[in-house]
């Protein structure tokens, strides 16, 4: 099974997600590679460019390229999928979850509504919202997505991967299924705070803990609510994953703070700059 990353250079768990995607029997795909960056939604264009080579019922997963580590092998993601009996399934995604009113205003600006929540303001561990830095499903159904937001982009010119999707998902929430329960994809929020968020499982806010299966050596992580053992671990928001790779004994680099710093910058201006002009101009 393939899984396709856009990565222009090696910086963050880049390293790790190639090393830990061979040895769970996938085989990565990176995209954009020396070019230079264009953009969030650029990705969907280079995404689109490859998906339209395969057959349209071949297999594929959809992974962020610096914060995305693998932790399960490709069979058991195939059984997973299959038993949904979708064609295509995003990573649910939560965030602020202990700050309702920033996550309200978080919802509509990465939605584009002033109206609309995305998820359920009151649920402390919802994972609703769809997230673009993980999916999985069929390439004829992953193209036709995309090409929806590639449509959406063209029209309203948002330059976001993760808005133009949320945009689609509020006004076809049928068309979307979502990996609420984590059975495949854990999306990982903080539990220590700096310029990288942190996350451990020693701390009594996380959301995961480390498992050991009967009769298996391995270490997974298992969700705490659901009691899943998610396949693959994605660190968004710039989160520092590498407390938590540790106790599963995952080698992981060091991140950077200079880039911690460049990303915040980047981030919070990006939506600092974008709620000026949704909420006040």
């Amino acid at each position: 099974m393939k899984i396709l990353t856009v990565a222009t250079k090696e910086e963050g768990y880049y390293s790790t997600l190639r090393r830990t995607a061979v040895e769970n029997g996938f085989t990565l795909k990176t995209l954009g590679q020396g070019k230079p960056w264009k953009g969030l939604a650029w990705k969907i264009d280079l995404y689109l460019e490859e998906l339209k080579r395969y057959e349209k019922r071949e297999l594929v997963i959809c992974a962020d390229g610096y914060d995305v580590v693998v932790i399960g092998c490709a069979t058991e993601v195939k059984t997973k999928f299959l038993k949904t009996g979708h064609p295509l399934m995003f990573s649910g995604q939560r965030y602020f979850p202990n700050q309702k009113w920033i996550q309200k205003i978080a919802d509509q600006l990465m939605s584009n509504s002033k109206t609309n929540n995305i998820g359920n303001l009151n649920a402390h561990l919802d994972y609703s919202r769809p997230c673009m830095g993980l999916l999985i499903g069929y390439a004829d159904n992953v193209t036709k997505l995309f090409e929806q937001l590639q449509e959406i982009e063209r029209k309203k010119n948002i330059g976001n991967d993760q808005i133009l999707l949320n945009i689609y998902y509020l006004n076809h929430p049928d068309q979307i299924k979502v990996d609420s329960t984590c059975q495949i994809f854990q999306n990982l929020w903080r539990t220590r705070g700096g310029v990288y968020g942190k996350i451990t499982t020693k701390d009594e806010n996380c959301e995961v803990d480390v498992f050991s299966p009967i009769h298996k050596s391995e270490k997974r992580i298992r969700n705490k609510k659901y009691k899943t053992l998610p396949c693959f671990l994605h660190g968004p928001f710039n989160l520092d994953m590498g407390l938590l790779l540790n106790e599963m004994d995952i080698d992981a680099p060091k991140l950077s703070m200079s880039k911690g710093i460049q990303y915040w910058k980047y981030s919070i201006m990006y939506y600092v700059k974008r709620a000026i002009r949704f909420f006040v101009g």
